[in-house]
């Protein structure tokens, strides 16, 4: 296989969630790959550094601001999109909440916080990009998940169950749409090194002690979620859809 089967070169993304973590390891990757990219970030000025970081290093990107516990906020961000880029080519719906309660100490409106972020507005996404999509008859949705989706987790059930949902989703918008030239994947990460979980790992220690019982005994970077969104995008992994991809150095492999 030829190296330029791995391009994206004049696509255009958008990526919810992006200015930080995972999102800006794949809004980083993609952009290295050709495509233009759209970064949204709760915090503009967040998004902002990001785009900068990648427009110094000879890419396109342009900042979006906006909270996505605001499921209206999407009109807003696949508009300013197309207008500023061009098209709309590629969707990464990375943007979340995540929260550890106790379930029957949770008040119902931080669980419908979660799920109109995690679930609602990702599904937003999907309808108001997928018709940009088919006019080019050719699009990649990306939908990150969770391994927490995958068997549930006490601490977390609102999390948990929308990434349950958002692999759902995943599977029916694929059958949906495959015959016009639009895969729909995700890409579910294990335990990683962010910002998010920055808490759980003071001063001093090492991260990677809590995964020496793992097949690949270190926590998962930024970038390792980056390599396969590139290969879902490009022409390389066109065959590739419906699939709920792991990238978790094997703690789902039991």
């Amino acid at each position: 296989m030829k190296l330029p089967d791995f391009s994206v070169k004049d696509r255009v993304a958008i990526l919810t969630g992006a200015g930080r973590g995972i999102g800006l390891g794949i809004a980083q990757a993609l952009a290295a790959a050709g495509a233009a990219v759209a970064i949204q970030e709760i915090e503009l000025s967040v998004a902002e550094s990001a785009a900068e970081e990648i427009n110094r290093a000879g890419g396109r990107a342009i900042a979006l601001g906006g909270d996505a516990t605001d499921v209206g906020l999407a009109e807003e961000l696949v508009a300013r999109t197309v207008e500023s880029l061009g098209h709309l080519h590629i969707l990464v719906n990375n943007a979340s909440v995540q929260r550890v309660d106790k379930f029957l100490e949770t008040p119902i409106e931080e669980m419908v916080r979660q799920l109109n972020c995690n679930v609602l507005f990702a599904t937003r996404m999907c309808q108001l990009s997928i018709p940009h999509m088919q006019r080019a008859q050719w699009g990649r949705v990306i939908n990150i998940g969770s391994i927490q989706g995958r068997g549930g987790n006490p601490d977390m059930p609102a999390y948990s169950m929308s990434k349950a949902a958002i692999a759902n989703l995943t599977l029916g918008l694929a059958r949906k749409y495959g015959r016009e030239g639009i895969t729909v994947n995700c890409i579910s990460p294990g335990w990683y090194i962010t910002l998010r979980n920055a808490d759980q790992f003071p001063p001093g220690t090492d991260p990677n002690e809590r995964a020496k019982g793992m097949p690949i005994p270190r926590l998962g970077t930024n970038e390792d979620c980056a390599g396969l969104a590139v290969l879902l995008c490009s022409r390389a992994g066109e065959y590739i859809t419906g699939q709920n991809i792991y990238v978790d150095g094997g703690m789902s492999a039991r």
